[in-house]
């Protein structure tokens, strides 16, 4: 399992587990799913979801804006279509 921030996890802060259509992608943590967000790409686990200049600028120039999100301390453009964040008190047991 892949952890964003593990040594730099602060009192208050919550888990939350992040994915997209094919599964669990890391677990983050922060004081809300933005920030949870924006560990994950500043630790480098949401490198499989960053757009393509050429996607950004297609996407950007047409409006649409609910494709995509900015995330992590550069604000860079990450697709969000398949995108699911949760806090990680919401997982469910596996069953064996």
């Amino acid at each position: 399992m892949r952890i964003a921030n593990k040594d730099g996890f602060r009192f208050g802060e919550n888990a939350y587990l992040i994915g997209h259509e094919f599964g669990l992608i890391c677990v983050s943590y922060g004081n809300n799913e933005q920030e949870a967000l924006d560990n994950a790409v500043d630790s480098g686990y949401m490198d499989s979801e960053r757009m393509a200049d050429s996607d950004y600028k297609e996407y950007d120039a047409n409006g649409w804006h609910d494709s995509f999100i900015y995330a992590g301390n550069a604000s860079e453009p990450f697709w969000a279509n398949y995108l699911w964040i949760k806090p990680a008190s919401e997982r469910k047991k596996e069953v064996a």
